[in-house]
């Protein structure tokens, strides 16, 4: 397990490189450049124009450009400062990191609960009403852009309804119930994308794993439906899922720039949006460096996570299929493991 974090770790290095480099050229390819928003001003001159560049080294080639910016980033881990407010790009990314970590957390509790009662809900009542709706439910909430949803829900629950505030984050210590009414609903339709995919998880390793001898066995016990789930068929449905939810840890944080944009969430999402907007080179390339090392970080806790359940991870040439509790190992009714033929 050492060995693999080591592999992880070092090929975070190349990896963020080569995202900081695409990024890095793409700012460089819209139009005016990284003081594209400076150049639109009339009250600024060529000549404060041609000062500016100077300054910020943009007369230079481009591959000078970029060595210079990962000296100062990856070697004195510096940022740099914003081109537009002048504040340092560092301190600007520790002001929003909260706003966005709280966003994230609620979003994922939320789908957490969600989606495993969706799924169990609808594994135990398969082929019925309920089972139905959440199936159509469960398609829509994975198929819907989270932007249409997020204005649809600003629309009926802030404007028409007034149950919710309209967006912002309302900031201080102590379970302050106007706290949770800000972020209730961007949580919520943040977290309806996974608790749909979530549910779909656990409804499948549910109906697998009812497929089992040791599940027949416990029917013929007389055992009750809900019983048979919780007790035994939950301990070989919940991997496969639990799987997809660590995996898809990073997604949430990726998620947050559109959720943060529509709802006014002070985070790093709306910090990204809002440098793109102002061509803010610096505040852009900061904030990408410092996700794509966030995003790597969660990855590899979704790994460890999977190693901890699943030992047999570690061994080479285990597929997910022999991970999925329907060949792999089946837990029966008195605790123990034993391979299905």
């Amino acid at each position: 397990m050492g060995m693999m974090i080591l592999k992880r770790i070092v090929w975070t290095i190349p990896l963020v490189i080569c995202v900081s480099m695409i990024v890095f050229s793409m700012m460089h390819l819209t139009p005016g450049g990284p003081v594209g928003t400076l150049a639109s001003n009339p009250k600024v001159t060529g000549d404060d124009l041609a000062r500016i560049r100077e300054n910020y080294g943009l007369d230079r080639s481009l591959p000078v450009q970029y060595l210079c910016w990962f000296r100062q980033v990856f070697l004195r881990f510096d940022l740099g400062r914003s081109q537009v407010t002048g504040r340092s790009v560092s301190r600007m990314i520790v002001e929003r990191l909260p706003a966005t970590l709280e966003l994230m957390g609620m979003a994922y509790i939320i789908a957490l609960l969600v989606g495993f009662a969706v799924g169990v809900l609808s594994a135990v009542y398969r082929g019925r009403l309920i089972d139905q709706i959440f199936s159509i439910t469960s398609i829509a909430g994975m198929s819907v852009p989270v932007f249409w949803t997020g204005l649809m829900a600003l629309y009926i629950f802030s404007l028409k309804l007034g149950i919710f505030p309209a967006g912002g984050r309302l900031t201080g210590g102590g379970a302050d119930p106007g706290r949770f009414m800000h972020i209730i609903l961007p949580a919520t339709i943040l977290s309806m994308t996974y608790a749909a995919s979530w549910g779909r998880y656990i409804r499948a390793g549910l109906l697998d794993a009812g497929k089992g001898d040791f599940i027949r066995t416990a029917r013929a016990k007389g055992l009750g439906e809900w019983k048979i789930v919780f007790k035994h068929s939950m301990r070989n449905a919940v991997l496969p899922a639990v799987s997809v939810m660590a995996m898809q840890l990073p997604t949430l944080f990726t998620g947050a720039v559109i959720t943060e944009t529509v709802f006014s969430w002070p985070g790093i999402g709306r910090l990204f949006y809002e440098g793109l907007q102002r061509q803010d080179n610096a505040r852009v390339l900061g904030i990408v460096v410092i996700s794509s090392m966030l995003i790597i970080l969660f990855n590899l806790a979704g790994d460890l996570i999977n190693m901890i359940i699943d030992p047999r991870i570690l061994n080479k040439g285990v597929s997910f299929r022999d991970r999925s509790g329907v060949s792999g190992l089946a837990v029966d009714s008195a605790g123990a493991t034993r391979r299905e033929k």
